[in-house]
Formats: C-alpha cells, structure tokens, sequence
C-alpha cells in the first residue's frame, strides 16, 4: 500500500461488503473478480449500477461472455468500455513474446479464442 500510494496518491481501496456505490469522481472501474464468469453468465458485482456513469470508463477482466451483464450494465448508462477477450488476448500475446521472442498474431489468437468459446 505503501508504494501504491506513492505513486498514485489518489487512488481508494475500499471494504466490499454492501452493495457499493461507485463514487461519482471515479475514471476507471474494473470487475476484476471471477463474478459473471461461465457457467455462472447471469451473475452480477454487487454494485449500485446507477451510480455507473457516462463519464467513466469500465472494464470486465470475464472473457467468456464476452459481454457480461456488468458490461451491459454500463453500457446501458453510457459508460465506455471494454471486454475482457481483449485483455486476455493481449496478456497471452506479451506473454508469448516474452517467452519466446516473437510477436503473436493478435487478429489470429482472437479469432481462435472467440471459435472455442462459441
């Protein structure tokens, strides 16, 4: 915590143990838990989903849907945001880089990964 608060004095870690009301100052908000992942598609964070607004930015690390309902929450409400396939594709990418110094072909890795999830 130190660190992080260090480099980034402004950011807020906060007890989830209610349904919680996203701050309306917030830039980014992530699911970065397994909830809404398959088999359970249908599951959703416990979050005040009005309190997801336009201005913000959301993101699901969930690959499989590839829309959660939290996702389409946030749309809904205006949000940007993003998938987590996109995530997924793009950590194994460095990753395959890293291991072996070649670079991925993202476009063939995310059509592979949406056929076996379909």
């Amino acid at each position: 915590m130190e660190l992080l608060n260090r480099i980034m004095p402004n950011n807020a870690f906060v007890t989830w143990d209610h349904t919680y009301a996203v701050p309306a100052d917030t830039d980014i908000l992530v699911n970065a838990t397994s909830i809404g992942l398959y088999p359970n598609v249908d599951d959703i964070p416990n979050i005040d989903l009005d309190t997801i607004l336009p201005t913000m930015f959301v993101q699901d690390v969930i690959p499989n849907p590839a829309i959660t309902p939290f996702l389409r929450a946030a749309q809904a409400r205006g949000a940007r945001w993003n998938t987590g396939t996109g995530m997924l594709i793009n950590q194994a990418a460095l990753n395959i880089e890293m291991w072996t110094g070649l670079k991925p072909d993202k476009a063939v890795m995310l059509k592979a990964l949406q056929e076996a999830l379909n």
